[in-house]
């Protein structure tokens, strides 16, 4: 690598991230490669100290609508970097991970973070660029993988059903209503990072249309090999004489355009070492939901005006895969 640079993978959550993080990440970038999200994020080495801004984990500092980037930016970001940096030289380019960094609130639950506001956005990531740069490194780039709105928000849904208590068909419709239509001003403050162009824009003003890379998942599903080099291209690297092994079906996917709910979760341990679930049998929960053709037109007719015009800024043709057609 030419230059010292610090990689962010920041999402989606439910496109691929796990895939990526066992199979992909560790082989493209071997002992340069940072997890602090998903299983690690509980760690005690992968939390922050005390502070008034409540941040532990790392995607936390990217939520904040406040002055934590410019009050505690260097030393935490020292505090999970410190492994890579030297006191002799410019450090290794380095990739850290964590999908949770644009993980919201789809669906209106509790304790979850809320929409995302534009200058809080570029103000946090033009400062993450400025502690890196402080820290050695001379560029920060992000890489965000994209998955279609609709088949992303059904996804969700399923995943985070053990929090819902009515989980079901009806419910899902109504929660997707509910958010289009709550996000329909174009000129609110506040959105959720499925507007990928609105996402798309923030980013390239914060750190340089250069330094972000948006990578829809169904390119990665249908050509691998393109897929893989732009990123291996990136992250300025020659890529690896291994095979890399292909994505896998969706965990919760049971068949095409159905998703299986999960049971309804009672208690769940601090550490996560164990959790008590409802039987389906006592809640009568439902056991699929489906992402109907009136669902599905409702979300992308929605998202089709800003995926149009994210199509004119990304290297690839995103209405071949349903984003804008």
């Amino acid at each position: 690598m030419s230059e010292s640079t610090l990689y962010l993978h920041i999402g989606m959550p439910k496109a691929a991230s796990s895939y990526l993080h066992s199979a992909v990440f560790p082989f493209l970038m071997p002992e340069r490669y940072l997890m602090p999200g998903a299983a690690n994020a509980k760690k005690p080495e992968y939390q922050f100290r005390k502070n008034r801004f409540a941040v532990k984990r790392f995607s936390d500092a990217f939520h904040q609508r406040s002055d934590f980037w410019h009050q505690h930016g260097d030393e935490f970001l020292h505090s999970f970097l410190a492994p890579f940096l030297s006191d002799e030289s410019d450090p290794k380019s380095v990739l850290v991970s964590d999908e949770a960094i644009t993980r919201l609130n789809h669906f209106n639950l509790p304790r979850m973070p809320d929409a995302f506001v534009d200058a809080q956005i570029e103000d946090n990531f033009r400062s993450v660029a400025e502690s890196a740069g402080r820290l050695g490194f001379k560029r920060t780039k992000v890489l965000l993988v994209i998955r279609r709105q609709d088949l992303l928000l059904a996804s969700s849904y399923a995943q985070l059903s053990r929090k819902i208590i009515g989980a079901s068909q009806k419910d899902f419709e109504k929660r997707v209503t509910r958010l289009v239509r709550s996000s329909s001003n174009d000129n609110s403050l506040n959105f959720f990072p499925m507007n990928y162009y609105r996402l798309h824009e923030c980013l390239r003003r914060s750190l340089g249309k250069e330094n972000v890379l948006m990578l829809p998942l169904e390119e990665l599903s249908r050509s691998f090999e393109g897929a893989i080099k732009k990123m291996a291209e990136f992250f300025n690297i020659e890529q690896q004489d291994q095979v890399l092994s292909r994505t896998s079906e969706n965990a919760r996917s049971s068949r095409k355009d159905h998703w299986g709910l999960r049971p309804l979760l009672l208690f769940k341990s601090r550490r996560e070492t164990y959790q008590i679930t409802a039987p389906r049998f006592i809640t009568r929960r439902a056991e699929t939901i489906e992402l109907t053709p009136g669902v599905s037109n409702q979300i992308m007719s929605h998202y089709r005006e800003s995926n149009s015009k994210l199509n004119n800024w990304l290297n690839t043709d995103l209405s071949r895969f349903g984003y804008c057609s």
